[in-house]
């Protein structure tokens, strides 16, 4: 009788164990604490966040010289390299006085000329900074003030 009871208790025992290893909502009898687990929950149920976008600032510059002789630099990595390539330019163009006249990072930049007289302008778009150094051109005295020079310097994607 005893053998009975001691084979009784074993035969639980081993039945206990099977089961909880394999039913149909465990498969591979894992708990759910186990990173093995398919229903594994590590307590953070958000999907991971993408990865930031990370942009770079784009410089741009003008120069320009009493003999109106102008300079431009754009998409430079500094506000310094801009400058200093846009006042590199004046020079190779024979300009004896250049000095800068105009900076701007991730947006457009303009020089407008005419009667003697410039403007220069930085906006969002080609358009506006084109129509605003004219206006500044015909502000300070000019007439006939025409678009002499413009670029783009706008922000680069680095991820």
């Amino acid at each position: 009788m005893k053998s009975n009871w001691v084979l009784m208790v074993v035969l639980l025992l081993i039945s206990g164990i099977a089961s909880a290893q394999s039913t149909p909502t465990n498969p591979g009898g894992f708990l759910n604490t186990d990173p093995r687990s398919p229903y594994y929950n590590s307590g953070n149920n958000l999907p991971p966040a993408p990865p930031q976008e990370r942009w770079a600032d784009r410089w741009g510059a003008f120069a320009s010289a009493s003999s109106g002789v102008f300079g431009g630099a754009q998409d430079k990595q500094s506000k310094r390299q801009a400058e200093k390539s846009a006042l590199a330019e004046c020079k190779e163009k024979g300009g004896d006085d250049c000095r800068v006249d105009l900076s701007y990072y991730n947006q457009c930049g303009a020089v407008a000329s005419g009667g003697g007289h410039m403007g220069s302008s930085r906006a969002p778009t080609e358009r506006e900074a084109v129509e605003h150094a004219i206006k500044t051109c015909e502000k300070a005295g000019g007439s006939n003030c025409q678009l002499y020079f413009m670029g783009c310097s706008l922000p680069v994607r680095v991820n």
